[in-house]
């Protein structure tokens, strides 16, 4: 947790540090180094030190927060039931084809659509 904290105050610190920067504006773009018709935009001024330390102890609150969520989170998912799965367990086979039923007087044959001259002929 304390690792935490000393990268949000060094973040907060280079951010502070930035505001100082120039900005420079090439065409509809911004950058740090200026570009041929470049024209430097005001950058916004450092923020007051009570801001600072109020933005500080904020991201300290949500950190706390957000540890004390994930000890949570993790000891739900420690006690929560293993995953019960329904269904088959093995892997689906191919469909079985229907069995021909013997040939009865009066019944026509089984249907076999077959695409125009594919068809073996009978000899």
């Amino acid at each position: 947790m304390n690792r935490n904290i000393s990268i949000a105050a060094i973040l907060l610190a280079a951010a502070g540090a930035v505001g100082a920067q120039a900005v420079y504006r090439c065409g509809s773009s911004y950058s740090q180094q200026p570009c041929p018709g470049a024209s430097e935009v005001a950058a916004a001024t450092p923020r007051p030190p009570a801001d600072v330390a109020q933005a500080r102890s904020v991201a300290q609150a949500d950190m706390k927060r957000a540890d004390a969520m994930e000890k949570a989170r993790l000891a739900q998912e420690k006690n929560a039931p293993k995953a019960l799965v329904i269904g088959p367990q093995a892997a689906a086979s191919a469909p079985a084809r229907p069995v021909a039923h013997a040939k009865k007087k009066g019944k026509p044959e089984e249907f076999t659509a077959v695409q125009p001259g594919t068809a073996k002929k009978k000899k």
